[in-house]
């Protein structure tokens, strides 16, 4: 078998893949997420307004954000674990039921000195 056929039978089998990658994946409507922020004194904020436990819920419906689509909390490397319990709650009751906490990956990386 020729090298040309290898080369034409490896295009083909890319472009098939990439064609059935593209036709099977999720198309995501709206990408804009809202993100509540507690910090460690568990001050709670979003769209930078300080917020009382109780009233997130009707912020973020106030800001146009459907109940279908996730909240995203960011919490601090020690948070309050019952203002967590009580954001999830309220949200949930109000029927956010995508509610993800995150923390803030941390990376680092080091140069090692030529030899």
């Amino acid at each position: 078998m020729s090298r040309l056929y290898f080369l034409t039978l490896a295009l083909l089998f890319a472009a098939s893949s990439v064609w059935n990658g593209c036709t099977t994946s999720r198309v995501i409507e709206n990408t804009r997420v809202p993100e509540i922020t507690l910090d460690e004194a568990g001050v709670i904020t979003f769209n930078n307004k300080r917020l009382k436990p109780g009233t997130v819920a009707a912020a973020v419906r106030a800001a146009g954000f459907k109940r279908e689509q996730e909240v995203n909390i960011l919490i601090p490397d020690n948070p309050d674990r019952a203002i967590m319990r009580a954001l999830s709650i309220e949200l949930v009751q109000n029927g956010y039921t995508r509610t993800i906490f995150v923390k803030n990956r941390k990376a680092s990386s080091t140069v090692p000195q030529p030899r």
